[in-house]
């Protein structure tokens, strides 16, 4: 294989592209790694930190929810329980009094008793500090005795107090407990009524001072910074640990705790909290709980500070969030190794997986984990040796393959060159000697030739050779029956390539002998054919005996295609040439004989027109009636041809060249004005009305004037004649160094067919209208080249049954032409 030159050249080009890649795998100077986005050791060691992190965080996250739970519920229990002790120990205070004042109803009222109830009284009132008054009603509502600390005892006073509130209440109730009020806007008081268990033993009314319950208040202990207090149905406080509060009647019913608290008595079935957040006297968020107490209406609250109350938390939380840390540091160090561990055998893998795609494919990686990592490293080392395998393999295939694709490239250049020469040119010549240069080099063989058969002779002539030596194309130049002798007329006959292997096998001939003494051993003939006749045939000669190969003969088919084309190319090339030459020559005669033939016939014409007008000016003597009605036909027939006549010499010279304009100032205004009064009697005959529209002041013209007056003549006139009624319309005006002109009527219009063609030489629009009005239809085609040799243009716009309109556009300034047109 090493002295084969495609397969060294492979070689050397698979040698490149692995140095490619290696260097295009190879780290940047300073590097000692390729730089990695997320590099696989990093992902793992955050990964297991990660999952040991969320488990321990979740543990902690669930160790201080519930610590949490746990202490809120404790501290709901412990609040809720001071609060419902500090109630009980208010409603005791209260009921103590009122038992107190109760034995003072016991025994039935008697006028005589009066000292002894007054001892008795003043004897409770000694005994029961919060008691600073005492008043006795009688059954019937009437107070007999009141003693009291702060005034002097009244005896027997008979004040009627049968509809004050506190008797009929305890009449009612047997006990009355009256709204709280503040003597002298400072100190709590409460209306205190008793009935007797009789209705006969009266009412004892004891006015009960409040600020006493302070005793209680003080001694319950709620944390450190905690508080309770007590205040009554309409939210006033009554008693608090700080006596002056209590002192200033301070109304606590906006606060929040105190809301929810009268809520709850207001509405019994609906739920509320117990324990809330809230805000106290002094603005601090407080833990609050709350306790009725019955049935005076009254709420005991306990109080302790947001932040003593959460102090059992910190602990767990400052302990989770050590253990954590700690637990985290851990991690880190367990997850340095085990990724160092895991990554380390992956980074042999790709590193090993690199040098292969390298083209190291002798690298084999060693990995002794005993896991899927050793496996795979096993199926990268079988990979490398089936690859260093298969490029063994490869580098034939590639060789043959490179050798068919050039063989491939060379056959395609050689079609394209060929194509291109049939498509550029037209010296057969050069094609044929191009095709067959082609089709010797990519059949291999040394020589060739191009015969094309001529027709009237019956005889195949020598066209194009290609390495020849001059002798044997003397050799081959001779009679056409050695031709037929060497194959052509076989493969001819047969339609289909004939190959001689050998021609020392093959009768001895002239063509024979001159091939053999030319060093030639084979040839192969293929037939140049059309469907229907023989073009010509591709001969090549091989001096290597032997047959030739299909695809060497399908090869020198297309060539021959090619040659074929070129042959019809040429002949069909020749063919027109010479119909144009035999075109051009029969217009020359035909324009020459118009030209003839319209000065001849203008001549006599001229003449029988200037007599008729002599006999009928009574030059020659009177005419009579009848027949100066046929002189008047002569002349009209008569100048209606001339006209017609006129017109086909004007195409002719037009046609020849003979035609030049003109070209000086002119007024579009005059000559539209001179046109219009020439053909305003045609239109007053059949009562058309003939508008005009000029735009004032139109700029000078330059150009021929005589002939725009020609064209504009030949659109007014044409209108005239198509319109039976209605009007003729001409508009002109100058726009953009442009005279835009318009002649427009109400005739029979002309068909979307008929628009583009009315401007040929003579053609007229094909309906019933146009066919009963005479003329040659020259007059829109001269019309159109006058205007075409201006510069501009002419146009039409109809629609049948709807008019017609022609527009013009006319350079205001034509320059002077120096040639013939």
């Amino acid at each position: 294989m090493a002295d084969n030159p495609m397969a060294i050249v492979f070689g050397e080009r698979r040698g490149k592209q692995m140095n490619t890649a290696a260097r295009a795998n190879r780290p940047p100077d300073g590097a000692d790694k390729p730089r990695l986005r997320s590099p696989l050791f990093r992902k793992y060691v955050m990964l297991i930190v990660a999952v040991v992190c969320g488990a321990l965080l979740i543990n902690g996250l669930l160790d201080i929810w519930f610590s949490y739970r746990e202490n809120m519920d404790a501290l709901v229990r412990v609040q809720r329980g001071q609060a419902e002790d500090a109630s009980a120990k208010v409603t005791q205070f209260v009921k103590d009094i009122e038992d107190q004042v109760g034995w003072t109803t016991q025994l039935p009222w008697s006028p005589g008793d009066l000292d002894q109830r007054r001892f008795d009284a003043l004897r409770l009132l000694h005994q029961v500090p919060a008691i600073t008054e005492l008043s006795l009603l009688d059954p019937n509502g009437h107070e007999q005795l009141r003693v009291s600390r702060l005034a002097v005892d009244v005896i027997g006073s008979n004040r009627d107090l049968s509809k004050s509130p506190e008797f009929t209440g305890a009449l009612a109730h047997k006990v009355y407990y009256g709204p709280i009020y503040f003597r002298h806007e400072s100190e709590p008081y409460m209306t205190l009524a008793l009935a007797g268990t009789r209705r006969g033993n009266g009412v004892s009314v004891a006015e009960v001072n409040l600020k006493l319950i302070w005793d209680l208040v003080s001694q319950i202990k709620i944390g450190n910074g905690g508080d309770a207090y007590v205040i009554d149905a309409e939210g006033r406080l009554i008693a608090h640990r700080d006596i002056s509060l209590v002192l200033r009647n301070i109304d606590m019913s906006g606060f929040a705790q105190v809301r929810a608290a009268r809520q709850a008595v207001e509405n019994p079935g609906a739920a509320s909290e117990v324990v809330q957040v809230a805000k106290d006297l002094q603005g601090r968020t407080i833990l609050t709980a709350y306790a009725p107490v019955m049935p005076m209406g009254w709420t005991v609250f306990v109080e302790l500070p947001i932040a003593e109350a959460y102090e059992p938390l910190r602990a767990p939380i400052i302990r989770s969030s050590l253990f954590l840390l700690g637990a985290l540091i851990f991690a880190g160090i367990i997850g340095f190794l085990l990724a160092h561990r895991m990554v380390g055998p992956i980074r042999i893998l790709q590193a090993g997986a690199a040098r292969i795609g390298s083209g190291d494919l002798s690298q084999r990686i060693s990995i002794k984990t005993g896991d899927e990592l050793e496996a795979l490293a096993d199926q990268f080392n079988d990979m490398g040796s089936r690859l260093q395998d298969s490029y063994n393999d490869l580098e034939k295939k590639v060789d043959a393959r490179t050798r068919e694709l050039g063989q491939s490239v060379q056959e395609l250049r050689a079609l394209g060159e060929v194509s291109q020469a049939v498509n550029s040119t037209l010296d057969l010549s050069a094609v044929l000697s191009t095709i067959v240069a082609k089709a010797v080099l990519l059949s291999q063989t040394e020589a060739g030739a191009i015969y094309v058969y001529d027709q009237s002779r019956h005889h195949f002539e020598l066209r194009a050779t290609h390495g020849m030596s001059d002798a044997f194309l003397a050799a081959i130049s001779g009679d056409s029956a050695d031709l037929h002798g060497a194959g052509i007329g076989a493969a001819v006959e047969q339609r289909d390539f004939v190959q001689i292997a050998d021609l020392r096998q093959t009768p001895s001939s002239p063509l024979q002998q001159a091939s053999l003494k030319a060093g030639f051993s084979a040839l192969l003939v293929v037939p140049l054919l059309r469907p229907d006749q023989v073009v010509g045939a591709l001969v090549v000669h091989r001096r290597e005996p032997g047959a030739f190969p299909t695809a060497v003969m399908e090869l020198l088919k297309t060539f021959a295609d090619q040659s074929v084309l070129a042959i019809q190319n040429a002949r069909l090339f020749s063919e027109i040439e010479e119909k144009s030459h035999q075109l051009e020559i029969a217009s020359q005669h035909k324009t020459q004989f118009l030209a003839n033939m319209s000065h001849e016939l203008r001549t006599p014409l001229n003449a029988i027109l200037g007599y008729t007008e002599l006999v009928m000016d009574s030059i020659y003597g009177d005419v009579p009636d009848r027949m100066r009605s046929v002189l008047d036909r002569v002349q009209t027939n008569g100048r209606h041809l001339l006209g017609l006549i006129n017109d086909v010499l004007d195409l002719s010279k037009i046609e020849a060249g003979q035609v030049t304009l003109s070209v000086a100032g002119y007024s579009l205004e005059d000559v539209l004005q001179n046109v219009l009064a020439a053909v305003e009697p045609l239109a007053a005959v059949k009562h058309l009305v003939l508008k005009r529209e000029i735009q004032p002041q139109l700029p000078a013209g330059h150009g021929d004037q005589r002939r725009i007056a020609q064209v504009l003549l030949n659109l007014i006139g044409n209108a005239i004649k198509f319109t039976d009624q209605g009007e003729v319309a001409v508009a002109a005006s100058e726009n953009g160094g442009s005279f835009q002109i318009a002649v427009s009527d109400t005739g029979p219009g002309i068909a979307p067919e008929e628009q583009e063609r009315i401007f040929e030489e003579f053609h007229q629009a094909d309906n019933s209208a146009t066919k009963t009005k005479s003329g040659t239809g020259l007059g829109l085609a001269i019309a159109k080249r006058i205007i075409e040799m201006h510069g501009g243009r002419i146009s039409v716009e109809s629609t049948l049954g709807g008019g017609s309109t022609f527009r013009i556009i006319l350079p205001v300034t034509v320059q002077p032409q120096t040639e013939r047109v």
